[in-house]
């Protein structure tokens, strides 16, 4: 649930809970305020009853019934109650207030009781309560509201802020743009998320510029190794000085294609490919597998091609290192005389090979050296720079899982 839906509900079911108390103790108060003055106001009438009997004058009032009894109606306690009378001419049944107290009036005991009725009080009653109804309703309904709306109001720069923060990036080279407010917290909050993107970004920028500067400074001495290597291989050499040697030029070999991987990343990173045109992905498929033909045929891959014709705009160069990774990637995780299908149309590539599922967490496929995991057989950045390319050409990278098949595809 949304925020402003959720303040929004519980604004309506707080309003309806205390509106309703309120109504309700509103309705028993009236009640008991209009009893107390029928009350009184049969009390007086009782008073001028017995005034009258003092006068010795004939009492004929209509709702007034006079008992004249012994001293044992003066035990009687005073009573005030409701009740019930049938009213005959209306065919009815109506309610009534009577009063009953015990005077002693000249000398002689009488009991007094006289009645009103509450015609009335029923109409009052669902006239009140169909108005409090009825004002309830319209507070409620009005206040959520207008409740909803303030709220939108207020919370719009925090959304507004969150959709940025959402789509920001440290990598990015715009500075973090936050929608002012004059909400004290909010404030704050922008503040503080402002700070924090600075330093990422501070902290981002750094790395970035070792990375290069590491992976420049690296590749002279790595060139020196190289050189000196292939001089000591033309040497003689025993058996194990030459089995140590190999295994110097294979470490040489990969340390130098990390350092190119990381070089080739920092620059995507800067965008500093701006030579694009309409490549045909096609043909550059074609190119790189007929390069690697060899490769697959000796390990005995049946690679099935479901290949349509195809332009993207974008650089030939990055193209070209995108499908090559996507094959070395196939051909280096896909077991001896397995299958490998490449399907190519208007929409995705896909690249599809036979294999044992992942041993490490989908997430960190294409994450820099993120398959860390024993027997990585690539320098843990080819995917990385896959994702890095379809990331700058707007392209979208999906992987999945079926069927005993690894399915990489990209969606233009």
């Amino acid at each position: 649930m949304k925020l402003l839906s959720k303040i929004s509900y519980y604004h309506f079911w707080l309003s309806a809970i205390v509106l309703g108390i309120t109504g309700c103790m509103l309705f028993l108060f009236l009640r008991n305020e209009i009893s107390k003055e029928i009350e009184e106001q049969l009390e007086l009438q009782t008073n001028m009853v017995a005034e009258e009997i003092h006068m010795g004058k004939n009492v004929a009032f209509p709702l007034v019934n006079i008992t004249k009894g012994d001293e044992s109606l003066m035990k009687l306690p005073k009573v005030f109650k409701d009740t019930l009378i049938y009213d005959k001419v209306q065919k009815v049944t109506e309610g009534y207030y009577y009063f009953s107290e015990s005077r002693k009036i000249n000398g002689t005991p009488y009991r007094i009781m006289v009645m009103t009725t509450y015609i009335g009080w029923d109409n009052y009653s669902k006239t009140i309560i169909y108005i409090f109804l009825s004002i309830a309703a319209l507070l409620i309904v009005l206040g959520t509201l207008v409740n909803y709306f303030i709220s939108r109001r207020i919370w719009k720069p925090f959304l507004i802020n969150l959709k940025r923060m959402q789509g920001y990036s440290v990598s990015s080279k715009e500075e973090l743009e936050l929608t002012l407010t004059d909400v004290k917290e909010f404030q704050e909050m922008n503040k503080v998320l402002i700070d924090l993107a600075a330093r990422g970004k501070k902290e981002y920028t750094a790395l970035k510029e070792f990375t290069e500067n590491a992976s420049h400074e690296i590749q002279t001495p790595l060139s020196i190794l190289k050189t000196r290597l292939e001089s000591i291989s033309q040497q003689p050499l025993t058996v194990d000085m030459a089995r140590l040697l190999n295994d110097a030029k294979q470490a040489t070999i990969r340390l130098s294609k990390v350092n190119k991987g990381l070089l080739l990343l920092a620059k995507l990173e800067n965008n500093a490919f701006t030579d694009v045109q309409w490549v045909s992905l096609q043909d550059v498929l074609k190119r790189n597998f007929d390069l690697m033909e060899d490769l697959f045929e000796h390990k005995g891959l049946h690679v099935a091609q479901l290949i349509q014709g195809k332009e993207v705009y974008t650089s030939s160069f990055l193209m070209e290192i995108l499908v090559s990774n996507l094959l070395t990637n196939a051909l280096s995780y896909t077991t001896a005389n397995a299958k490998i299908i490449i399907t190519l149309d208007e929409q995705t590539l896909e690249i599809s090979n036979e294999g044992e599922p992942l041993s490490f967490p989908v997430s960190k496929l294409f994450t820099r050296f993120g398959k860390g995991a024993a027997g990585n057989k690539g320098n843990g950045l080819g995917l990385s720079i896959v994702k890095q390319i379809c990331k700058i050409n707007n392209w979208q990278v999906n992987y999945h899982y079926n069927n005993g098949m690894h399915h990489f595809s990209i969606t233009f």
